[in-house]
């Protein structure tokens, strides 16, 4: 088995981006009774405002709401038009509280459970608000399974962070190592540009910030985490040529 099987848990074991993209949809729906083009709101929103809101705010759901109001403002800047400051407080209260409880996927807590019995096994997540995250955590249950200090929350998801994240619990060759997750930029291509292995579980639907090239090819890909977990214990772990 591998030294260490590191497991992503937003949109890998918990439902994130169907809330993300309803409450995306929800804005430029409000967008365009407000008289803007859907192709611009969604242009606007994609390229322009969430780079810059990311380098600000990170990852997570504290962005959103000021994402939000900046689409309406930017757009107005654009076209020329006075912002309605209650316009804006409507796109902004659509980026708010819009979570709620962690959606558990179909199997993966059992498939967890049943992965930390064969394998060292921890959580290695993406958040700006650690402590918002692991309150996720709980509430979906996966704590129960994986302790609180097998969890590794970073800032962002690099080749750098995930060789510390490795070292954090004493696997010195890269190669033992398994990452499982749903993106390319934030946990695919991390794992192999450090020399790990790595096994892609299918989003619905890929978000245009994780829709980046595959560093290699050199990683597998299932449907879903449970799918991917009975493919390495039937494998003695092993992911695929990058982790051979």
């Amino acid at each position: 088995m591998r030294e260490l099987v590191l497991v992503d848990f937003d949109d890998t074991l918990v439902e994130t981006a169907p809330a993300f993209q309803e409450a995306r949809e929800a804005l430029f729906q409000r967008l365009v009774v407000e008289g803007f083009s859907r192709e611009e709101a969604h242009r606007v929103h994609h390229l322009d405002v969430e780079p810059e809101l990311l380098v600000l705010f990170g990852m997570g759901p504290f962005r959103m709401e000021p994402s939000f109001r900046d689409t309406y403002l930017r757009l107005c800047l654009h076209g020329g038009r006075r912002p309605d400051h209650r316009v804006a407080e409507e796109c902004a209260a659509l980026g708010r509280d819009f979570m709620g409880h962690p959606r558990v996927m179909p199997g993966t807590l059992e498939a967890l459970a049943e992965l930390a019995a064969a394998t060292s096994t921890i959580l290695y997540s993406q958040a700006s608000h650690p402590d918002f995250q692991l309150a996720r955590m709980r509430e979906s249950g996966v704590t129960e399974i994986v302790a609180p200090d097998r969890i590794r929350i970073t800032p962002n998801k690099t080749s750098e962070a995930f060789l510390e994240a490795l070292a954090y619990f004493h696997v010195s060759h890269p190669a033992g190592s398994t990452m499982i997750g749903n993106s390319f930029r934030s946990d695919i291509n991390p794992a192999l540009a450090a020399g790990g292995g790595a096994i892609l579980v299918e989003p619905y639907e890929m978000w245009s910030y994780d829709n980046v090239p595959p560093f290699s090819e050199d990683f597998l890909r299932f449907p879903t985490f449970p799918e991917a977990v009975e493919y390495l214990l039937a494998n003695g772990g092993h992911p695929g040529p990058a982790g051979v």
